[in-house]
């Protein structure tokens, strides 16, 4: 299961390298596992990236699973994602990277 919790757009105004018109849009969810047992990790977090530039038309997508069995950890790490506009591709490492610094969630 899983539930939108925010999203973001980024166009060329956002990304010095830019110089072609785009829009890239952000959406974060926060994913829950319903069958899983009482003491699992069942929160999670997915991040889709819908990207137009030009004719072309991306869709990018990254699903971290069993996360933490805290909502609230996982709604603190949706807010710094969707602060910071992290996309797809980055979204493990950062994730890994805020998992060691708990004092940051």
């Amino acid at each position: 299961m899983k539930r939108l919790y925010g999203k973001v757009k980024i166009n060329e105004n956002d990304c010095i390298d830019m110089n072609k018109k785009f829009s890239m849009n952000l959406k974060y969810y926060k994913t829950r596992d319903i069958l899983a047992k009482a003491d699992d990790k069942k929160y999670g977090i997915e991040i889709i990236k819908e990207e137009v530039n030009g004719k072309n038309k991306i869709k990018e997508k990254s699903a971290v699973k069993y996360i933490s069995d805290n909502e609230e950890t996982i709604e603190k790490l949706l807010e710094i994602l969707i602060k910071n506009k992290v996309t797809p591709i980055s979204a493990n490492d950062i994730l890994r990277d805020l998992r060691k610094k708990a004092e940051i969630i």
